[in-house]
């Protein structure tokens, strides 16, 4: 099982405009807003976890978590798949 703090932080870089500042994730009890994740960019996280965790689109547009631990129990509750590791996610989100 792959640490899901880091699998956080490695989405929230590529979701994240290369310009902008960001603060990885240390806890899973970290808010987002904490972390300069902004709306637009926790949605664009959002596909690309949804896309690594097997979800498909219409089950996760209505969810606005507000900590990693939010979306980490959104994404356990509802996954179809599951990356097998940090480097596989990294290309699969490229």
């Amino acid at each position: 099982m792959i640490d899901f703090i880091e699998l956080f932080n490695v989405v929230a870089r590529v979701a994240k405009p290369a310009h902008m500042s960001f603060k990885p994730a240390e806890s899973m009890t970290d808010a987002m807003a904490d972390l300069n994740i902004d709306s637009l960019d926790g949605l664009v996280m959002m596909m690309y976890l949804c896309e690594l965790y097997g979800i498909p689109d219409d089950v996760s547009k209505e969810w606005h978590p507000t900590t990693v631990q939010e979306v980490y129990d959104l994404m356990m509750a509802n996954k179809t798949t599951e990356p097998e590791s940090i480097e596989q996610a990294k290309e699969q989100i490229k």
